[in-house]
């Protein structure tokens, strides 16, 4: 076969191909940002780390899961926004392990976040400070 009808055949199979779809999911108003929560414990005393320490949301559902790596009873956990929250100003109650939260009401922007097990909270701030 020459090669102009290699090309013209290349040129074909290229026109043919399908066109990508954009897909629904990665509209803005379908986004989940999920945490982590990392319950364990140091010397018989609760610590919290999350994961990531400051809340990224736009238009959608966030989303918190808390692993207790102490035991397998699921503690209850307390978020609290320092600076504001996109819900206003209560705190959000983690009662079972996960909590989701849309956030069609709220506003979007960048949230730091503290959270509350047994007594202790955990300020991103003071334990990872940012240069």
């Amino acid at each position: 076969m020459s090669k102009k009808k290699k090309a013209a055949r290349k040129v074909a199979r290229r026109a043919a191909a399908p066109k990508k779809k954009t897909s629904a999911r990665l509209a803005p108003s379908r986004w989940t940002t999920a945490a982590t929560i990392f319950v364990y414990d140091v010397n018989g005393q609760c610590r919290v780390r999350t994961s990531p320490q400051v809340l990224a949301a736009a238009d959608g559902i966030v989303e918190w899961t808390v692993v207790n790596l102490t035991s397998h009873e699921m503690p209850d956990v307390e978020i609290t926004f320092p600076k504001g929250s996109p819900w206003g100003g209560q705190p959000i109650p983690i009662k079972g392990g996960n909590a989701r939260v849309p956030l069609s009401a709220g506003k979007a922007g960048t949230y730091k976040y503290n959270v509350t097990c047994n007594g202790y909270t955990e300020d991103p701030e003071l334990e990872y400070p940012v240069n």
